[in-house]
């Protein structure tokens, strides 16, 4: 704040308040005195520089002043407040109806002065016939040629300023559409960037456009329809209405030619939109000059005091004037404060409304009355200015907030359409980990089933009540991966068995419907952890999340990932998960982990029984109890492996077996190697599907010629069906495997359950879409192992048997909690056969589950030799269902 009284007066006065207080009445100021004329320089001085300031208060060897000429010194073409102030990071004000009356006086002007009666008259022309429409024709001729010379008088910054002006709307637009347009035609990557291009492009010539309107004064002009002195005409031209302006007396012409002055100064300090208006920081300062020696400043002065009466406005003007004493007569009769209504008129009703209109605009006394033979400051004592009196906050939160109109719309919206991935997943090394309804970011190759689930969610009608089943599987591969076997042909298949209960159990008559979501651990179940945070997160809010479906690899990631799960009591159903060690966390097994399939000890023994009663040959069966070779994979994330091999050495006759270890395919073939080189008959292969190439490539080098038997465990299943069935009089494949279900889908793997039938129904009609997915000349889609989709189906069909447990207890059931209760002890027949659980707390394996033992030799079909139903120490195989016998071991 400046020491001297009358700068601080000044910077108190021009100062505006906060953008969120009420702008305040800005008198005019009125210095008397012998001293004022210095007193009014420091006055002003304070802040001439900072806010758009006009000083008239001198004619400086120029044509006397008048009232016309007053307001063009002001606010014309050349006008004082319209020059840029340096250092305000704003546009100056402009003044575009106030310039359209001066230029319709001009035209006026120049054609009386040529000594016509009505402007554009010419004798002996049709023009100049003194018509109302050549009349117009000079007015409109006379508009056109400013509107020329204005456009090439425009600035560049100017013409930015405009286009940003208008470009925050159709920023906001552009991504608006862009978000809503890619969701409608389901689109993603290199589309969706050329649609927000698209949309981005439109919003700049948007912008461009309404700027080049604005800047030409068309929407202003839409003013002169409603203000009080000369309105226009609806349809009414511009060059007719302003010839008819010209054409009103002095006193009516003053008036209209002050408020289009004090509109476009409130315009220009408006705050009802993001334009530089709240952004100026100090109102305007106009030095009148003497009042009390000049009738036209005097004159001046009046007429902007009768237009504030008339119409109650508030102007953003701090209007400064000189006079040796206070003019007596400056406001008479108008004085804003008066609210003069003839009580004695008859219409009662009218006068009070009148009343009540000048009650509205009833205001203080617009004048402050300096005397300087009171108030006086040295000139010579007062310091120069330092600091700048006005801050710039407030300007450069107007130019944040406009940048952030344009650039946070289309960010979002451009993020939005171009993020990685969808809402609820994350980008993690390559892939979008994390749970999710949307399906962009998953794998092509599981589109069609996506697509199908997709299609059953939005078939829900709005007023229907939903319980959510979340699969949780991989969905993704990483980046670069080879995949000649197609990894996710599992998952394609888990999916269509849980899309084939969805789709029969949303048919039934009920207002509770099965919703599908998606956890993607990543490839291998790597973020497993972080698919399973993300449902505990949902879980911990959403009431309707039922229970968690898949977990189908038995890795600690999977392990780590139950372990979460267990922490909100949601029930995990695990597909082809076997380890027995696998939902034992913290040396506890999970009382909220529930297996659909045979676990490793069941297979195990299974295992151990066919080796004792022979395995079977091209002809005949192998001895009994042969010697075998137990090969297991070691890898620290892997639990299936080093578990199988345990399981199977604590029923297999200790003298007859020796395990070998392996990391990876090499070792894996030395391994094999090894085991023959000691004699081995049989070689049971306890490691995944991805390596049983490396298994095959090292039996035919080093045990074919043997005749060493390969046995393996159910993970090479779907490895195996797809070779065989790819093709069937072809491969070179001689195996013998045990299946968790009838890993064939020829006509021999009829079901034999209704269940059976609808997902055998479900992979026929994903078949036919994954067939249409695939371009002319690529290879026909693996096909979908049914075991997987048999084991989903029934882990999707155990869920909702237990819901319909809980169906009538309301809505603000608590699903999750009542689906646990109701999986205990539940028995249900389903694809697989009667899926039971312990009503005990733990464990929930499902009991008497069968197992398939599988063979096949090169250019021969899946062999079935038999089914076999283990129960405690107990092995029941037999050749059918229907024929089973109890053996012992």
């Amino acid at each position: 704040m400046s020491t001297s009284p009358l700068r601080s007066l000044a910077i108190r006065m021009v100062r505006r308040p906060a953008v969120w207080r009420k702008s305040t009445f800005v008198p005019a100021v009125v210095f008397t005195g012998a001293h004022r004329e210095a007193q009014v320089r420091i006055f002003t001085g304070a802040v001439a520089a900072e806010v758009p300031y006009a000083d008239v208060s001198s004619d400086r060897d120029g044509p006397p002043a008048t009232f016309r000429r007053l307001v063009d010194r002001v606010a014309g073409e050349k006008g004082d407040l319209g020059a840029r102030v340096q250092g305000s990071l704003l546009p100056a004000p402009r003044f575009p109806l106030t310039q359209i009356i001066l230029l319709a006086l001009r035209i006026h002007e120049e054609h009386a002065q040529s000594g016509k009666e009505q402007p554009g008259k010419d004798a002996g022309s049709d023009q100049g016939n003194g018509s109302q429409r050549s009349q117009d024709d000079v007015y409109q001729e006379g508009l056109r040629e400013w509107r020329r010379r204005r456009a090439a008088l425009r600035s560049l910054g100017g013409r930015f300023e405009f286009f940003v002006r208008f470009l925050g709307g159709p920023s906001i637009a552009a991504a608006i559409v862009t978000v809503l347009l890619t969701a409608w035609l389901d689109t993603a990557g290199a589309i969706n960037a050329v649609i927000l291009v698209g949309s981005v492009l439109c919003a700049l010539l948007a912008a461009q456009l309404m700027a080049r309107i604005w800047s030409s004064g068309t929407y202003r002009h839409g003013w002169f329809y409603d203000e009080p002195y000369v309105k226009r005409n609806r349809r009414e031209a511009l060059a007719s209405y302003l010839r008819r302006v010209a054409e009103q007396e002095d006193a009516v012409i003053e008036r209209l030619l002050m408020f289009a002055f004090l509109e476009d100064l409130r315009l220009a300090y408006s705050r009802q939109r993001p334009w530089p208006g709240w952004g100026r920081s100090g109102y305007a300062v106009l030095r009148l000059g003497d009042v009390g020696r000049d009738d036209e400043r005097l004159r001046f002065l009046k007429v902007m005091h009768k237009v504030l009466a008339d119409t109650g406005r508030k102007v953003p003007l701090l209007v400064i004037v000189e006079a040796e004493t206070w003019p007596a007569d400056l406001c008479g009769d108008d004085h804003p404060s008066a609210a003069r209504v003839n009580p004695a008129k008859t219409d009662l009703v009218q006068a009070y409304a009148e009343w009540q209109t000048c009650a509205i605009r009833v205001s203080p006394c617009p004048y402050l009355v300096v005397d300087t033979n009171v108030v006086y400051e040295n000139p010579a004592d007062v310091p120069p200015v330092k600091q700048r009196a006005i801050r710039r906050l407030r300007p450069v939160g107007y130019w944040l907030v406009v940048a952030a109109t344009i650039l946070a719309p289309l960010s979002l919206g451009g993020w939005l359409v171009l993020r990685p991935c969808e809402a609820g997943l994350s980008s993690l090394n390559g892939e979008c980990v994390g749970l999710s309804t949307a399906t962009k970011n998953f794998d092509p190759m599981l589109a069609p089933i996506l697509k199908l689930i997709a299609e059953e969610n939005d078939a829900i009608a709005v007023d229907a009540k939903p319980f959510r089943v979340i699969y949780f599987g991989p969905l993704t591969r990483r980046p670069g991966t080879t995949d000649p076997g197609n990894s996710l042909v599992g998952t394609a298949a888990e999916l269509t068995g849980i899309y084939a209960r969805q789709r029969d159990y949303n048919r039934q008559k009920s207002d509770w419907k099965m919703y599908v979501e998606f956890a993607n651990p990543g490839q291998d179940f790597l973020k497993a952890g972080v698919a399973a945070q993300a449902i505990v997160e949902r879980a911990t809010w959403d009431r309707s999340v039922a229970a968690v479906v898949g977990l189908g690899w038995s890795r600690t990631e999977v392990q780590k990932a139950l372990g979460t799960l267990r922490g909100v009591q949601l029930p995990a159903l695990t597909t082809s998960a076997t380890a027995d060690r696998l939902p034992v966390i913290d040396g506890e097994a999970s009382p909220y982990f529930y297996r659909m399939a045979s676990p490793n000890s069941q297979q195990a023994r299974v295992a151990a029984h066919w080796l004792g009663e022979g395995l079977p040959l091209a002809k005949g069966k192998l001895r009994k109890n042969p010697r075998v070779g137990i090969l297991w994979q070691r890898d620290p994330l892997e639990i299936y492996s080093q578990d199988l091999a345990d399981e199977f050495a604590k029923r297999y006759p200790p003298e007859f077996s020796l395990k070998y270890e392996f990391s990876h395919g090499n070792a894996l073939k030395k391994a094999v190697k090894t085991a023959c080189e000691n004699g081995a008959e049989v070689l049971y292969y306890t490691g995944r599907g991805d390596l049983y190439p490396a298994l095959k490539e090292g039996w035919g080098s080093y045990c074919a010629e043997r005749n060493v038997i390969v046995l393996s465990g159910d993970d090479v299943t779907s490895t195996v069906a797809t070779e065989v069935t790819r093709d069937k009089e072809g491969h070179n494949v001689d195996l013998r495997f045990i299946s968790l279900s009838d890993p064939r889908t020829d006509a021999s793997a009829q079901a034999t359950t209704n269940y059976g039938r609808v997902v055998q129904l479900a992979m026929k009609e994903v078949e036919a879409e994954r067939k249409k997915s695939v371009g002319g000349g690529d290879p026909a889609p693996v096909p979908l192992p049914p075991d997987h989709a048999m084991l989903a189906h029934d882990a999707a069909l155990a869920v909702t048997s237990a819901f319909d447990g809980i169906q009538s207890y309301g809505d603000g059931t608590d699903v999750r909690a009542g689906v646990q209760d109701n999986l205990r002890g539940l028995s249900v027949e389903g694809a697989t056969g009667t899926i039971t659980f312990l009503a005990t707390r733990a464990p929930h394996d499902a009991q008497n589950r069968d197992l398939w033992l599988m063979s096949v030799a090169p250019g021969k079909e899946l062999k079935l030799e038999g089914i076999c139903r283990p129960k405690g120490s107990a092995v029941n195989c037999s050749a059918t269902r229907s024929e089973r016998t109890e053996t012992t071991r």
